[in-house]
């Protein structure tokens, strides 16, 4: 028999994405937000490598995902450390401070494999996308013209950095990078347009936010941190 009401019951596919904040080598975290949102687009907001103890597994996942459809993924500030790190030759010691270290000891060794998922998330990490009336970027709104260098990656919401508008027909934006020791915070700009910030620190608190944006629901997943977890903010 046929659904009287299709309508009540859409398709998980065809509604506005789930944005999940930066995950940062917590495989666990990242796979019980995947299930719990079974069937929908998933945005990843950047950050999928260091301090957690599973970074190697986390690329393969968020390859798996790009590759199938199911996701689009941005480009963190510390995914961007790592690129510099093993294909450009710079930023090295820098990027081992935040956390590298432990994205290294997760690759068991195995360099090439490292050198290879980093030349992956070059050619496809995004440094932000637009999906219906929601721009999605890692750190803060980049400049209208791409002009700014790195807001996108790098900016926070503390004053320095400007909130730039938003393309026209465009009302919100969602980002991770700073961390939201309260729960995910919506921030009511003063050109209407609202600014989300979902990084809840899922590896330090073991919670890792993924936001409804059909609902403008945020949902908190939660698991204990590892024994092995770098806990250094």
């Amino acid at each position: 028999m046929a659904d009287p009401a299709p309508h009540l019951h859409p398709d998980p596919a065809t509604l506005p994405p789930v944005a999940i904040g930066d995950i940062h080598g917590r495989l666990d975290l990242l796979d019980a937000a995947l299930a719990a949102f079974t069937g929908r687009h998933i945005v990843l907001l950047g950050d999928y490598v260091d301090r957690g103890p599973d970074s190697a597994q986390v690329i393969a996942r968020v390859r798996e995902l790009v590759e199938s459809g199911r996701a689009t993924a941005l480009r963190g500030n510390h995914d961007q450390m790592l690129i510099n790190a093993t294909l450009h030759g710079h930023g090295h010691a820098i990027w081992e401070m935040n956390g590298g270290d432990t994205t290294t000891d997760s690759y068991d060794g195995d360099h090439a494999a490292l050198l290879a998922d980093a030349q992956w998330m070059d050619e496809h990490l995004l440094p932000h996308t637009t999906i219906g009336s929601t721009l999605y970027a890692h750190a803060m709104r980049p400049h209208p013209t791409d002009s700014d260098s790195d807001d996108h990656l790098w900016g926070r919401p503390d004053g320095e950095t400007p909130f730039h508008p938003l393309p026209p027909g465009v009302t919100h934006s969602v980002h991770g990078h700073t961390v939201m020791r309260y729960g995910p915070v919506p921030l009511q700009l003063n050109d209407g347009t609202v600014a989300w910030f979902i990084d809840t620190g899922a590896v330090f608190s073991g919670e890792l936010t993924a936001l409804d944006t059909a609902t403008w629901t945020p949902t908190t997943i939660q698991l204990p941190a590892p024994h092995h977890t770098q806990v250094t903010p």
